[in-house]
């Protein structure tokens, strides 16, 4: 501001009414500028609104009819984000197996991005792997499936948030511990910070299945066993198909009439795709006689 005049020059900033015009501040707002004087405002501005820029803002003057107007002009475009990949398809995963895909968040806009990342449908509580299932083969799971009291969060992003600098880019990995049987179609809603919710949506899809693991042989013979001696034999679980499958042999109820104990080393493991894992069985006669058991 520059006083021309002979006279002091009281001014006061004027505000406007306009949402854009509330992205601006001004300092000082008032003052008084003697015959000659310059006074320099600073202005700040922050962003809240997508769009043109056109505000007349006004300092009015003591004495004067007619305020001094200052026109600003100008653009506020969005975040220019981009993704790598159209989609993520899982393809068939299998139950309990995290399986994890990756995708890259680039910004290609002149300023910083403060991003989060969100899958409205997911769920809110602790997914269970198969690792963690086959640390305990008394896990009531192994015989009766796993419950949930809350919907299990199948999905994590990693990161899920962060900034990303201008040009730059950020890698993030998705992973997928799926406890239910059933097709994933699901998207990945891109929020960023002061701009909006869903800029951007990535499709996700997968399929969840059960594998069905073979035994063989079907009955282990242990012929005669020598009183509270251990023996042991071998069978075999078959994985047939492309994902791989996880086994628990559940451990066994036993009571003080029980007439045969048995137990296993490897009671709980993974057979990887087209592959077969060898389970020792260890068995010990608590009576004398021919008795059969089952082991599941």
């Amino acid at each position: 501001l520059i006083n021309k005049g002979p006279l002091d020059a009281p001014f006061t900033f004027v505000p406007s009414s306009s949402h854009m015009a509330y992205c601006f501040k001004f300092a000082p707002r008032r003052g008084i500028l003697a015959p000659g004087e310059r006074q320099t405002i600073q202005i700040s501005f922050k962003a809240t609104l997508l769009g043109t820029i056109y505000e007349e803002f006004q300092f009015s003057v003591a004495g004067s009819p007619i305020p001094v107007i200052l026109l600003i002009k100008g653009c506020v475009d969005g975040p220019n984000l981009h993704l790598n990949v159209e989609q993520i398809d899982f393809g068939d995963i299998a139950f309990g197996v995290p399986h994890t895909k990756t995708f890259r968040l680039t910004n290609t806009s002149p300023v910083s991005v403060t991003f989060k990342l969100r899958i409205p449908d997911d769920g809110s509580g602790p997914a269970v792997t198969c690792y963690e299932q086959m640390r305990n083969n008394t896990d009531p799971s192994w015989r009766k499936g796993i419950h949930f009291y809350v919907e299990p969060k199948e999905f994590t992003m990693t990161p899920s948030r962060g900034t990303i600098l201008p040009q730059g880019s950020q890698d993030i990995e998705v992973t997928l511990c799926s406890n239910t049987v059933m097709e994933y179609y699901r998207y990945i809603l891109v929020d960023v910070e002061g701009i909006g919710e869903g800029l951007l949506a990535l499709n996700v899809m997968g399929r969840c299945i059960v594998p069905k693991l073979k035994a063989y042989p079907y009955i282990l013979c242990y012929d005669e066993c020598h009183l509270k001696e251990p023996y042991e034999r071998k069978f075999l679980v078959v994985n047939n198909t492309p994902i791989p499958g996880c086994y628990g042999l559940i451990a066994q109820k036993r009571k003080e009439d029980t007439p045969v104990f048995y137990s296993s080393p490897k009671p709980c493991g993974i057979v990887p795709p087209f592959s077969v894992a060898e389970i020792p069985v260890i068995l010990e006669a608590q009576k004398a006689g021919e008795y059969s058991t089952n082991v599941l």
